[in-house]
């Protein structure tokens, strides 16, 4: 029989793209999301809808009853307070464990994030086994809801930190994609900063290999390709990709602190938080977001498929195909 899957957060970017990597290696998928989601994303997929809330114990238990894995990639990125943040990334998640801990479930895989861990102290990637130290609410939220995961699950579980990660269906870096093609590249602060990244087919690789091993149960693993990039060099590529002419514009962190401050004070009036909000400055300002991969390939035999220019140019071909660009 094909092994049964559910995934929260399956119409969002990487919930999507996970559904796709599911369904290609042959599994049942269930895709947990509340009657008012927007699944444009999944349209046209061999898959099951179940409908539940986070607040809704009894929802999430009849969602996952039968299934043999479980995927928690529901989460709010972008929210207006920090009590929001930890309703949904630490409350939802216990909800689910609650309504879980006592089904037939062979294991839990948690998306974390790099911000759970937060930043390196300087060019060495962080790895698994150093203090956590989040800048922002959605860092501490992810975090809170690690801690509660090693606490309280009773049945095998694997948490997943994935780097900056990219990819079709992603709005975040397509951002950056639109500015490029207009020929503009924005650089946040004055001096050269650092980041770890995964292309969004190799982190649904991982994470499908962290359910089925059983190295996998009860540890936590960076997901990055396992390169050091500065921004220069993402640049430089996305640049090569769309052969374009760019300049280059360094953005002093006060300037984004103030448009930042600006976006805060007429969140009350959107219907959701900025992109450009104080909880990302705090996270923009740092110099090192890089991680180490290592442990991912060495338990798990992980070993990225696609370099950088390939997976942009990927990516950049998927925008245009669907007239994102």
């Amino acid at each position: 029989m094909k092994p049964k899957a559910i995934v929260t957060g399956s119409n969002g970017f990487v919930g999507c793209n996970l559904v796709r990597a599911l369904l290609s290696k042959d599994y049942d998928v269930t895709c947990l999301v509340r009657k008012t989601s927007n699944i444009k994303s999944l349209e046209n997929l061999p898959i099951k809808f179940a409908y539940g809330d986070c607040n809704n114990i009894e929802s999430l238990r009849k969602a996952c009853e039968g299934q043999d894995y479980v995927f928690h990639l529901a989460a709010k990125v972008k929210e207006k307070s920090k009590k929001r943040y930890f309703e949904v990334n630490l409350d939802g998640t216990k909800n689910l464990l609650t309504a879980i801990n006592n089904l037939n479930i062979k294991k839990f895989i948690f998306l974390s994030s790099q911000a759970a861990a937060g930043p390196s102290a300087s060019r060495i990637p962080k790895t698994e086994e150093e203090p956590e130290n989040p800048v922002s609410y959605y860092g501490k939220s992810k975090l809170a809801a690690e801690e509660y995961i090693k606490k309280n699950t009773k049945i095998p579980w694997t948490i997943i930190r994935p780097s900056s990660v990219f990819g079709p269906y992603d709005r975040d870096f397509y951002i950056y994609f639109k500015l490029v093609k207009k020929g503009i590249a924005p650089l946040a602060g004055l001096s050269e900063k650092y980041i770890s990244l995964i292309y969004i087919e190799d982190l649904s690789n991982l994470i499908i290999k962290a359910a089925i091993n059983p190295k996998a149960n009860y540890q936590t693993f960076f997901a990055c390709d396992g390169n050091i990039y500065s921004w220069n060099d993402f640049i430089n590529t996305l640049q090569n990709i769309l052969d374009k002419k760019l300049i280059r514009i360094k953005i002093p962190i006060i300037f984004a602190y103030k448009l930042a401050l600006f976006n805060e004070c007429t969140k009350y009036f959107c219907k959701q938080q900025a992109t450009l909000n104080l909880q990302k400055v705090k996270e923009m300002r740092v110099k090192y977001w890089i991680c180490s991969s290592d442990k991912a390939q060495n338990l798990l035999d992980f070993s990225p498929k696609f370099t950088l220019n390939e997976a942009l140019r990927k990516t950049y071909n998927w925008y245009k195909e669907n007239k994102w660009l």
